[in-house]
């Protein structure tokens, strides 16, 4: 499975992650650690974020853990030209 992904780190509930993209339309997910292996061994897995059209765009950690951040292009080439955490 190919996407672009960071690994964020420890967050705490409420830090910010902008995300500035170019080139198409993006499926931008915010995945705590348990979820992203969900997400690599194409099990279920629990989400933030969605469909993107605009750039840039800000989630929200919902809460405390290690979060990492999955970008997927639909049709097409995706740049993703910055990542930022921005402290609760």
């Amino acid at each position: 499975m190919e996407h672009l992904w960071w690994d964020l780190g420890l967050c705490t509930a409420g830090t910010g992650v902008e995300v500035e993209l170019r080139g198409v339309e993006a499926f931008v997910r915010l995945l705590d650690a348990d979820n992203y292996q969900d997400y690599l061994d194409d099990d279920d897995y629990t989400y933030y974020g969605g469909v993107w059209r605009t750039s840039p765009l800000r989630l929200e950690v919902p809460y405390d853990d290690h979060w990492y951040l999955v970008v997927d292009g639909y049709e097409g080439r995706i740049t993703v030209r910055r990542v930022t955490t921005i402290p609760d």
